[in-house]
């Protein structure tokens, strides 16, 4: 069985095996943390998984361990989705999917790495900066559904938001961008964001496994790195209660931008 778990390993190019189960078993646990306690907006599964692995096996092995904490995270939120704002950030979402899947095989290995690298490095920026220098709320437009620019400002995020799941996950960035600008019940902001990425992470299925991302191995690599997902969850729920949301994500950005330099150290080197 062991011998049969390293043949596995070694068929996704994963050179020490333990090595690799620990860093994915890692990458899937503070995944499932962040879903579970804190909403997870913060894409560090895949950068974690890129220190033992290639992009296209990462993204591979991430998508079938997302739709399983995806469908908790919406059975949680079901009550807390706005419809109509969820059909125009989809219809743009689904449009980044599509543009996404017809150049994925003219982007190499390297290419997404930069480009993982340089999205990791702008959530911690852009996260420390909103901090230090947060707004006063009361100075900031609360757009609204009726307003002219609301097709323009979907078109824009939900496209980027659509191409940047597709390559790197890392989706959640401009889709925040977006529905910030709404002023959201921050239950209705998690809830339409993880039935956006739900809806985006179903249709990713037959689009991964045309373009070779997905295959048998990557998808026994998933399943034997669930384990963690129950774990996580429970662990989110604990840590919530131990944690302020500030607290946790000062704590993840923090260890995103570690991940992110120890990328670019051997994107260097």
């Amino acid at each position: 069985m062991i011998e049969e778990i390293q043949n596995l390993f070694v068929s996704i190019n994963a050179i020490d095996p333990i090595l690799f189960y620990a860093v994915g078993f890692s990458a899937v646990l503070v995944t499932a943390i962040s879903k579970a306690g804190f909403g997870g907006a913060i894409p560090i599964g895949v950068p974690l998984l890129l220190l033992v692995t290639t992009p296209r096996v990462a993204l591979g092995i991430t998508l079938p361990i997302l739709l399983v904490i995806d469908v908790w995270v919406v059975v949680s939120y079901r009550k807390d989705i706005s419809l109509r704002l969820l059909g125009i950030i989809s219809l743009f979402g689904l449009l980044g999917h599509f543009i996404a899947w017809n150049v994925f095989d003219y982007i190499s290995n390297q290419i997404l790495t930069i480009f993982i690298c340089g999205i990791s490095f702008l959530t911690v920026i852009t996260f420390f900066r909103n901090f230090y220098f947060r707004t006063k709320s009361g100075s900031e437009k609360i757009m609204s559904l009726r307003s002219p620019s609301v097709w323009p400002r979907s078109f824009f995020w939900g496209t980027l938001s659509g191409i940047s799941s597709f390559i790197s996950t890392t989706g959640g960035i401009p889709l925040n961008i977006f529905l910030l600008s709404f002023k959201l019940d921050r239950r209705l902001h998690l809830g339409t964001a993880a039935a956006f990425f739900f809806l985006l992470n179903l249709t990713k299925i037959p689009m991964y496994a045309s373009l070779g991302v997905i295959s048998p191995e990557i998808l026994k690599v998933s399943v034997l790195l669930m384990p963690a997902i129950p774990v996580g969850l429970i662990l989110g729920l604990v840590i919530n209660s131990l944690l302020d949301d500030k607290q946790f994500h000062i704590l993840m950005h923090i260890l995103l931008g570690i991940t992110g330099c120890k990328l670019l150290f051997d994107l260097l080197t």
